[in-house]
């Protein structure tokens, strides 16, 4: 796929497949990314890619993934300096290992896997990536109808592309 001049976000940015991600499209001529991470390290990352790539293409961007307003943010920020995003790669997730069912060894009562912690991992895995998606599909769909076109038809091609990330933790 040709990603030169396109403009992309991917989340968990800051390290594992989100940074190989981030790197591999600034070698292949992005315009630009939106870098998000809760990481304090993103903007050293960000400056890392700008610097092997000799042009500012990475934008950092620290916040959680699961917050409507902050994805909402990163869109317009990135889309108001270049273009609307075309290119979602919602990357970050989490783990939270524990067994499922404990038995305590004193009391001999099991406990149960925190149902708050179970939702945090499926909000950050699993929900909030989807959001990103949507949130991109929209913002295509609003530039769409600003630009007066209508239904998208096949005989215009991939609008935007979405990479959904699953690693043997998750």
């Amino acid at each position: 796929m040709d990603v030169a001049g396109k403009v992309a976000v991917i989340t968990g940015a800051a390290s594992g497949i989100g940074r190989a991600v981030a790197t591999e499209l600034a070698r292949r001529n992005v315009r630009a990314m939106a870098l998000v991470d809760m990481g304090e390290t993103i903007d050293e990352v960000c400056g890392e890619i700008n610097a092997v790539a000799g042009r500012k293409v990475a934008h950092p961007y620290r916040g959680d993934t699961t917050d409507e307003a902050f994805r909402a943010q990163v869109f317009d920020s990135i889309s108001s300096d270049y273009d609307t995003v075309t290119m979602c790669v919602p990357a970050a997730g989490i783990t939270r290992d524990d067994l499922a069912v404990r038995i305590d060894k004193i009391t001999g009562k099991a406990r149960i896997y925190p149902a708050d912690r179970f939702r945090h991992v499926m909000d950050v895995n699993l929900v909030a990536p989807v959001y990103w998606a949507l949130e991109m599909i929209g913002r295509i769909a609003e530039n769409r109808a600003a630009r007066g076109l209508g239904r998208w038809d096949p005989s215009e091609r991939m609008q935007g592309a979405i990479v959904f990330i699953g690693s043997v933790s998750s």
